[in-house]
Order: C-alpha cells, then structure tokens, then sequence
C-alpha cells in the first residue's frame, strides 16, 4: 500500500466503543474493531507535527487492525495518497444567459475545464442553445428568480442529462417566460458567488454530487431543496453529441 497522510480537517479519538471518526458535528463514524492502544495510535496520525507538518503513515508498519481499516479512511476521504497533489484549481469560464452582472466575482480562464454558465434573465431557450455550443463538462447556476437561487446540475457533454433536456421538461411543465429586466435574486451576489467558488472546489476533489442534480435555496426562508434532473427523449441537444467517456477535469494529466 502507498504511504498516506491525514487529512486535518478529520480527527480521531479513541473511546471505550473504539475509535472515533469525526469530520464535524455532522459527520461521525465508529471503528468498533479497534482496541483503546490501537484507536490512540490512529488518532496520533492526525494530529499536527511540531511545524504544522502532516505525518505520514506507512501501512506496512502499522499494526493488522489498523492497516485494515486505512482503506475505509481513505473512502471516506480521512486518508490521501502522500504523493497526491492538494488544493487542485480547475480552469473555469463564465457564459451567461441573459444580461451579463459585471458584479459578478469570478476569474475566468482560457481553455476552461468547466464553465459555469449564469442564467439571469435569459429564457430556457437561450440556455438549450448554450449547452448545444459547449463541449466541456458545465454548470447552472440560475438567478432568474424572485427570492430563490439554484445550482446544477453538473452535465458531461454526452455522458449525462444535458441543460436542454432541462429546459425541455420545464418548458413542459411550466412554458418559457421571459424572466424580469433584474430578478430579485440577483441584487446581492455574495451567497450565490460563495456557492459556485464552492461547487467548483467540490468538483475539482472529484465530487459527482451536482451531477443531473440541482440545489435550490429560498433565499427568504433560508430552507433547500434538491431534484434530480432526468435525460429528456425530446432533447435536441443530446442525440447530437458523441457517445463515449468523458474525460473529467481531474483525470487529465
């Protein structure tokens, strides 16, 4: 097994049940197969060297117990490879549907590996044209509301439901209303620029949760909700791209 180190935003603690798994007050897990010496020897691995280094875990110098949880700790995202690059940023570009928000903060490079595109107050049509022209994975966020804010969902051009099969069951559903001259939505910019920087951080870790899926957030109500976006047979977008794996942002060299 490769050499590994912990991740610090996870820490453990031995307990009388075992071993004490933690990334937050949300997010818990229990090692019952680990004694209180083998539990403490883990949780050693996560605390900080003097210096603020990280320590390094051999497998092949651990005790059986432990080394045969290291692969769960590693699913869970506890664990990395040592040699594993950190803090990955993806190239990102900017489309916009609808009246462009200089405001907006974003950097925006060149040959992007993912472009957000913006929805303010463009019609559904203009974005099924836009997922016709991009050919790199993409996200929605959508501004065009009164008082609620959506992101997703993550499409691969090919390998999943697209924006215009998006479009084609709201227009279904709901028909295509030109959005107002400056949705409410759009008037303070901070919360739905933190939930892209976000985003794109989760998805540049390897992070599919946005994939055919869309967040929305009453902005009013401070209250979620997620739907799933499902591929539509009347799509005229997907019939067109090619059939094949997808390449994602963080498997290229």
């Amino acid at each position: 097994m490769t050499t590994l180190v912990a991740d610090q935003r996870w820490r453990v603690r031995s307990a009388p049940e075992g071993a004490v798994l933690s990334a937050g007050a949300d997010l818990s897990y229990l090692l019952p197969e680990l004694t209180a010496a083998e539990a403490a020897l883990l949780a050693d691995f996560f605390e900080p060297s003097p210096g603020g280094t990280t320590r390094k875990i051999d497998p092949r110098r651990v005790p059986d117990a432990v080394r045969q949880v290291l692969p769960q700790l590693r699913t869970l995202g506890a664990l990395r490879p040592a040699d594993l690059p950190t803090g990955p940023r993806l190239r990102t570009g900017l489309r916009w549907a609808g009246v462009e928000l200089p405001e907006f903060p974003s950097t925006v490079d060149e040959d992007p590996d993912l472009v957000v595109v913006v929805r303010t107050t463009g019609t559904w049509r203009q974005v099924a044209r836009i997922a016709d022209e991009l050919t790199v994975p993409h996200l929605l966020l959508d501004l065009s509301y009164h008082h609620r804010a959506s992101i997703g969902p993550l499409v691969v051009p090919g390998a999943s439901a697209c924006l215009a099969c998006l479009a084609v069951r709201v227009g279904w559903r709901w028909g295509d209303e030109q959005p107002p001259a400056r949705p409410r939505a759009t008037e303070d910019l901070t919360f739905p620029a933190a939930l892209v920087r976000h985003a794109v951080r989760r998805i540049g870790e390897g992070s599919l949760a946005l994939l055919e899926r869309i967040v929305s957030y009453d902005l009013d109500e401070l209250t979620s909700t997620a739907e799933q976006v499902l591929p539509s047979a009347n799509c005229p977008v997907c019939p067109h791209q090619p059939v094949g794996r997808t390449r994602l942002p963080w498997e290229k060299p």
